[in-house]
């Protein structure tokens, strides 16, 4: 019969606080040398949570890109109405 396996490792894997995931998330980027497994044990978290934490964007760099690329669309809608608008001035000078 199958027996289930007891991990007494001691690690917490349950939903983390937002304060929680910031902290391991400026631990993370403090300590780039460490590995995953390195940093689950301090925060006494499995090495999946470290891992999706690290490959999740801050909301705010979501945000900034999002905000660059709409500047950048801005720009070019700007540069195009002035190039119309020169080209209606040509036209009526004709």
């Amino acid at each position: 019969m199958y027996e289930k396996k007891n991990n007494t490792t001691g690690r917490n894997n349950y939903y983390l606080t937002i304060e929680q995931k910031q902290a391991i998330k400026e631990y993370v980027i403090a300590h780039p040398e460490l590995s995953q497994e390195k940093i689950a044990e301090h925060f006494c978290v499995s090495r999946t949570i470290v891992s999706n934490i690290q490959r999740t964007p801050d909301k705010y760099a979501h945000y900034e890109k999002e905000i660059s690329k709409l500047t950048n669309q801005l720009n070019k809608a700007s540069d195009n109405i002035f190039k119309l608008q020169n080209e209606i001035l040509k036209l009526k000078r004709l």
